[in-house]
């Protein structure tokens, strides 16, 4: 194109005729495509995405500390040792605690003793059954005893073994009688140990 001269201002000649322009609407993107671009509310971002992430924390616009992702994982883990290691730890403090208890717990003792017996005594030839009760403060341990009679025998020394939780424990004497008469019988329950103690009871034998 050539410029006017100064004395032409009214007047503009073009030497050549105006280039023609066309506009082309671009098409449409097939579905799928990698070139697709979206936008609006609910699409997520680049940084959203892990590729984002990383290329964030290559900018140094993030931090590269754990992701939203990692620490519901990481409270479960922490739960799931927490869980395995309870059940075993209040079984060992229980186990603990009974043992404790059964050493450093008051010792078998006996708070006293009893006697009875039918008072008619028995009948011709037959045998009396006298029976001793211990009374004990509920630990378990053992008694010795001995049985006294007052015909003058006196038996060797008894054990009796005592329950845990058993605050009363029987013992029993057979005395046996034959022939005619009548006798005045005493049985004396004697308690060496753990605490001395001693009771009795008299019945009478009698046979015409």
């Amino acid at each position: 194109m050539r410029l006017p001269h100064a004395d032409e201002i009214g007047t503009v000649r073009l030497t050549s005729p105006p280039l023609a322009v066309t506009l082309h609407a671009p098409e449409p993107l097939a579905p799928g495509s990698e070139e697709a671009l979206r936008f609006g509310p609910g699409v997520p971002t680049p940084t959203d995405t892990a590729a984002g992430r990383v290329a964030s924390v290559w900018h140094g616009t993030v931090s590269p500390g754990p992701g939203p992702q990692d620490v519901p994982r990481r409270r479960r883990s922490r739960r799931g040792v927490l869980g395995g290691w309870l059940l075993p730890a209040v079984v060992l403090i229980a186990v603990a605690a009974y043992l404790a208890w059964q050493r450093y717990a008051p010792a078998l003792a006996v708070t006293g003793a009893t006697v009875h017996t039918d008072a008619a005594g028995p009948a011709c030839d037959g045998t009396a059954t006298v029976i001793g009760t211990l009374h004990t403060n509920g630990r378990e341990g053992t008694v010795n005893y001995r049985w006294k009679r007052s015909d003058g025998t006196v038996s060797g020394i008894l054990r009796q073994r005592v329950a845990q939780d058993a605050h009363r424990t029987d013992v029993v004497l057979r005395w046996t009688f034959d022939g005619h008469g009548t006798v005045r019988a005493t049985a004396t329950l004697e308690i060496l140990s753990p605490d001395p103690a001693d009771a009795s009871a008299t019945f009478t034998y009698a046979c015409p």
